[in-house]
């Protein structure tokens, strides 16, 4: 199941646990005067916990995730960049701009003032962008898209990628081994690339360092950021793409599924996508985690650098072109056609909970009120990759020895904690306030909300800790309480 969850009321059973008697019942409640005569008594507070049947169990670690959001166009797309998980741009033809300031959830056309065929695109910051494309076309914001200017490149070539090591540093690279260059994000400038061949790609880690890739398995590089020279890449397929994570890491991908790396910055070897489909796209978040993309809808994830690929569903079977990764959790594909995808590394499941069986206080009675504590540790899945957070909620019956029962406003919930568990893509914003009492009744009464998380929090395994405190008067009868707790998981804070 994904998504949100069921309604079905049923309980699944659970074993109650008792501690054994370790003292008679009392006939009447104990004073403090008795105990001073008697001595102590111990009254056992024993609590059982079943879960709710809608509560799923885990289907897996959290797996990627690829859905569809509406884009609003069936223009061709080809470049997007993402600053954070909820802004993003995305370029097209003819002259198609796209942004959205909520992860995806609402796309909105701007106005770029081109028909170009809008090639590359790279964000410095939320407001501030630069976009190229077809016949020389440079284009500028900086105010978040609002508005879009035009600035000369000096070239009346195709330029088809951008790459913006800095905030006025910049490199676009583009047809017949054109290759352009700013510093100051105003002016361009060409630099000699040393080939003829197109430059599809271009990818810049810092600001002197660069790799493009292009038409016949051409690879040029910079180490000073002025000249450039050839590298062997091994092949003479079409490189279309290339990614490089720091100065000696780059992979390149390319028709065929192609693809080639280096790991020293120089010598470059083959690795085996195990695809023939074109790869258009490959963008990498580490040394060891890259993803390409292409034709047919095709997406490849190495976690190795090359080493072994696997395939991931992507939903379309549509030429899928770019991709960009604001963090390793998050990340937008674009499509030929108007798709747009959104990748979430927390997703492909459901929500679940773990919850322990029992749990357990004893105390012994000493003429005053006492609140013993106990903590109930759960483990919460969030796989479902809808975003909308979720919540735990609870309710118990009275807790009894069969005969005396503690007041049904005796369990409270104190505090609350959460640490991320391993594989862990956001951890839960809490904003239920505490003490909470948890209800209680012969019939367990309506569950009240524990805990919650936000939406687009606690998207993966988290293990919630609960503080639960039991009120326990003075004049309590002795003897081994116990009570049922029902514990729930669901989509939404």
């Amino acid at each position: 199941m994904t998504g949100r969850l069921g309604s079905n009321p049923g309980l699944v059973p659970v074993l109650k646990s008792r501690h054994p008697r370790l003292e008679k019942p009392r006939r009447g409640p104990f004073t403090p005067a008795v105990i001073a005569a008697r001595g102590a008594a111990l009254l056992a507070v024993v609590t059982a916990v079943a879960v709710a049947a809608l509560v799923r169990s885990p289907t897996g670690s959290a797996s990627d995730s690829w859905a569809a959001q509406t884009s609003g166009t069936t223009s061709d797309l080809l470049a997007d960049y993402c600053v954070s998980s909820t802004t993003c741009f995305v370029t097209g033809t003819p002259g198609v701009i796209l942004a959205t300031t909520n992860g995806g959830t609402t796309w909105t056309a701007q106005t770029s003032g081109s028909t170009s065929q809008l090639a590359g695109i790279f964000c410095t910051d939320a407001t501030h962008c630069f976009v190229d494309g077809t016949g020389g076309v440079i284009l500028v914001t900086s105010n978040g898209g609002s508005t879009w200017t035009s600035q000369t490149s000096g070239t009346a070539n195709d330029l088809l990628d951008m790459n913006c090591p800095g905030a006025t540093t910049c490199y676009a690279s583009g047809a017949s081994g054109t290759i352009l260059k700013t510093t100051n994000g105003t002016s361009w400038s060409a630099q000699t690339s040393g080939t003829t061949q197109s430059q599809y790609s271009v990818d810049c880690p810092d600001a002197t360092h660069c790799w493009s890739v292009g038409l016949a398995g051409t690879i040029r590089n910079t180490s000073n950021g002025t000249l450039w020279t050839g590298q062997g890449s091994g092949t003479s397929q079409n490189l279309y793409a290339v990614s490089c994570p720091d100065t000696t890491h780059c992979l390149a991908v390319g028709a065929a599924g192609t693809a080639v790396l280096t790991s020293n910055g120089t010598s470059w070897s083959a690795s085996t996508s195990g695809t023939a489909n074109d790869l258009h796209g490959v963008s990498c978040l580490s040394t060891t985690v890259c993803y390409a993309f292409g034709a047919s809808g095709t997406i490849l994830k190495t976690s190795n650098f090359g080493t072994s690929w696997t395939a991931e569903t992507s939903g379309t079977t549509n030429y899928i072109t770019w991709a960009a990764f604001p963090t390793a959790t998050d990340g937008w594909a674009v499509t030929v056609g108007g798709s747009i995808l959104r990748f979430d590394a927390c997703g492909g499941g459901s929500i679940s909970l773990t919850a322990p069986t029992t749990a357990s206080w004893s105390v012994t009675l000493n003429g005053a009120d006492q609140t013993p504590t106990t903590s109930l540790t759960l483990t919460v899945d969030d796989e479902s990759g809808n975003r909308a957070g979720w919540n735990l909620t609870g309710t118990s019956t009275t807790f009894t020895n069969g005969t005396h029962t503690l007041a049904t406003t005796a369990t409270t919930v104190t505090a609350a904690s959460a640490a991320a568990g391993t594989g862990n893509c956001t951890t839960p914003t809490n904003a239920i306030a505490y003490p909470t009492t948890l209800p209680a009744a012969t019939t367990a009464p309506t569950a009240v909300k524990l805990y919650n998380a936000a939406a687009d929090t606690g998207r993966g395994p988290d293990t919630i800790t609960l503080t639960f405190q039991v009120r326990v008067p003075a004049n309590s009868y002795s003897g081994t309480y116990t009570s049922t707790w029902t514990i729930a998981s669901a989509a939404g804070p």
